[in-house]
């Protein structure tokens, strides 16, 4: 039942999209590609792009369980494993996948416990030891609810809202690239994806908790990429 009112829900909203393109290519095209979000867009990416049949990644926590129930129901295929518990497998699982006739996979850049838009390294790593494009996926929407009591300050878009997705262009992660330098695409990631965060809010003037105490905290102001 509550599926089944969320897509109602979702069905009167209006979306935009930034980048259009990427995503008709890569996420719907017959391109593989590796999706990186932030936790707080989850729930709404679930519902959007189950019916591709992704495999997502997640965590091996009793929220975890629950979680990759749920997301069955949507399509979805679990992966599970995190940063801090069955990591190295569920990153193995999404390899195998991509390299046996899988074409997408995702998880979320800051998960399974945050902080809020710190990116792990384990998307990076599972786009450069399957050779498949690395693709940063985020979205906001002028009236949403908000668990705001969540550490993530997750949302869920409200009825008859606008939805804006951003998609920033797919890179591919050198094969060689190890320490310092695989580091360095880590970092660019995570300040790809907080640029794009900010501007799908400011776009849509909502306020993000977790965002606002992020500016405070290192000044952050990235320049808006431009879309189309």
């Amino acid at each position: 039942m509550a599926i089944f009112i969320l897509r109602l829900i979702l069905f009167t909203c209006r979306v935009q999209y930034i980048n259009k393109k990427y995503i008709d290519e890569f996420l719907l095209g017959d391109k593989k590609v590796v999706i990186t979000t932030w936790h707080r867009c989850a729930i709404y990416f679930l519902f959007k792009y189950g019916f591709l049949h992704p495999m997502v990644l997640f965590s091996l926590s009793k929220d975890g369980d629950l979680f990759a129930d749920f997301a069955k129901k949507l399509g979805i295929i679990p992966a599970r494993g995190s940063s801090t518990r069955g990591g190295k497998e569920g990153s193995e699982q999404m390899v195998e996948f991509l390299n046996t006739g899988g074409r997408v996979v995702a998880t979320v850049a800051d998960g399974p416990q945050g902080p809020a838009f710190r990116a792990k390294p384990g998307l990076v790593r599972i786009a450069q030891k399957s050779g498949v494009h690395l693709m940063p996926l985020t979205w906001s929407a002028n009236k949403v609810w908000m668990f705001v009591n969540a550490w993530d300050k997750a949302i869920i878009p409200r009825p008859f809202s606008k939805i804006v997705i951003y998609a920033s262009e797919p890179c591919l992660i050198p094969k060689e690239a190890k320490g310092e330098e695989f580091d360095i695409y880590v970092k660019e990631t995570e300040r790809t994806l907080n640029v794009m965060t900010r501007h799908v809010d400011t776009k849509v003037d909502h306020h993000d908790p977790n965002m606002e105490l992020l500016k405070k905290e290192e000044g952050f102001s990235g320049n808006q990429e431009q879309g189309t």
